[in-house]
């Protein structure tokens, strides 16, 4: 059966691969598509993470580091990265803002995540689930709260969606985050 989600989500997912290939279409199709998570079911909560993303980006002159901005980390867990980017693009074509374009996971934001531990030697501390739903919440809070999950668990399924992909289980290594952000 045909669905508009799935038309939407598959023409994302063409189009973000290519800055360059963005039309007006594309972009209706992501306006469209904003809210869509890749598990299914669409959150005005994921939405309005990508609002107050791409103010932020624009506030910072469009640059594509948006993984420095925890408003856009935020957005990338919360609907599809590749949805994310193409929305970003449409906003700026002139910047690249697919995952593999994008610079690393600005460390300084992972330590938001994860708390002080992040600076542990010889190796970081691993998101948890609750740090994942912690700095989602704070996220979200940022954009006036008006568009609250109905439940942690749909913030429960972005991060099972993210441990399922990366594949380390419970907790989610700096390195494995950073990669989902890139390629997922």
């Amino acid at each position: 059966m045909f669905s508009l989600k799935s038309a939407v989500l598959a023409t994302i997912a063409l189009r973000a691969s290519s800055v360059l290939a963005i039309t007006g279409a594309d972009c209706y199709a992501a306006a469209h598509g904003e809210g869509f998570h890749p598990t299914g079911g669409f959150t005005a909560t994921g939405t309005d993470l990508l609002r107050l993303c791409k103010s932020q980006d624009a506030s910072q002159g469009y640059t594509n580091n948006v993984l420095a901005i925890p408003a856009c980390v935020a957005a990338y867990t919360s609907q599809s990265v590749n949805e994310v980017a193409l929305s970003l693009g449409c906003q700026h074509p002139d910047t690249n803002y697919n995952g593999t374009a994008l610079p690393h996971l600005d460390f300084n934001i992972y330590a938001q995540i994860v708390g002080d531990c992040a600076w542990d030697q010889p190796q970081a501390c691993p998101i948890t689930q609750q740090n994942f739903i912690d700095f989602i919440y704070n996220q979200i809070q940022q954009t006036q709260g008006k568009d609250w999950p109905s439940s942690a668990d749909v913030v429960i399924g972005w991060y099972k969606y993210i441990t399922d992909w990366t594949k380390t289980g419970d907790t989610i290594p700096y390195t494995n985050f950073d990669d989902f952000l890139h390629y997922a």
